[in-house]
Formats: structure tokens, C-alpha cells, sequence
């Protein structure tokens, strides 16, 4: 006796899906790819930049501009975690430039900018990730 369609759950989405759906504004599309994915984008981040503070705003900063930039045209027919990760690395090289030359003094502005607007993408939820590492909102 086949199974019932409404009884079938379906698999997991893709991380390819999940970009294609963030380009078309799904914020739950979104809170779904920053939990998959935040995790080992912090743990990426943090082993490069020793330490969990700037690891924590450079996260925030890479899944702001996933959600910036997934509506631009070409962004549907990326490998998604090869973007992410070609962000990540960006991202990293330029707070290691920060950390070698002086500090500029809009850094912690920006990164609480950035934080806040990660809030108000997934809508109030808190980001989810290594409470040790303080992925929560500031």
C-alpha cells in the first residue's frame, strides 16, 4: 500500500536550495542555512584569527552579506558552499589587515551594525551556534 503524499516528510534541503530560496527573501530559508552552516563558518574563522571575539563578528558579518548579496543575478547557479566559504575567506583576510595595521575606530560600530542586522534577518530569533563563543546578538 503506497504512503499517503501528506504522510511524506520531506528530505533535507541543499545548501544550493536554501540560496535560492534566501535570493527570493525567505528569512525561514535563511534561519535554516545560518544554523547549518554558522557553526563551521565560526569554527573556519576562529582557527585563522585565534580567538573567538573577532571570530564571532566576522561570522555575523559573512551571513549578513549572503543575504545581501543572494538576490543578485548568478547567485542561484553558485555551489553555495563554495560561496560561503570564498566569503569566509575574504572576510578573514580582511580582519587580519585590520588586526596588522591600526585599528580604526569604526570597527566595534560596524560589527554591532552587523549584529543587529543579522538579528533583524532572522526576525528576532537569536542566532544559534557555540554559546561559548557568544553567537547571540549583541
Amino acid at each position: 500500500m503506497p504512503v499517503p503524499t501528506r504522510y511524506v516528510v520531506p528530505g533535507p534541503e541543499s545548501v544550493d536550495d536554501l540560496v535560492k530560496r534566501i535570493a527570493d527573501r525567505d528569512p525561514a530559508a535563511f534561519g535554516r542555512f545560518y544554523r547549518r552552516l554558522a557553526p563551521a563558518v565560526f569554527a573556519q574563522v576562529r582557527e585563522s584569527l585565534g580567538g573567538p571575539a573577532p571570530a564571532v563578528a566576522v561570522t555575523r558579518a559573512v551571513f549578513v552579506e549572503v543575504w545581501r548579496l543572494a538576490p543578485l543575478p548568478g547567485s542561484r547557479q553558485l555551489d553555495g558552499r563554495a560561496w560561503v566559504t570564498a566569503i569566509v575567506a575574504r572576510r578573514t583576510a580582511d580582519r587580519l589587515r585590520e588586526i596588522d595595521g591600526p585599528a580604526p575606530r569604526v570597527a566595534t560600530c560596524y560589527d554591532g551594525l552587523v549584529s543587529r542586522e543579522l538579528a533583524a534577518i532572522l526576525e528576532g530569533e537569536p542566532p544559534h551556534g557555540d554559546p561559548e563563543a557568544g553567537l547571540a546578538p549583541a
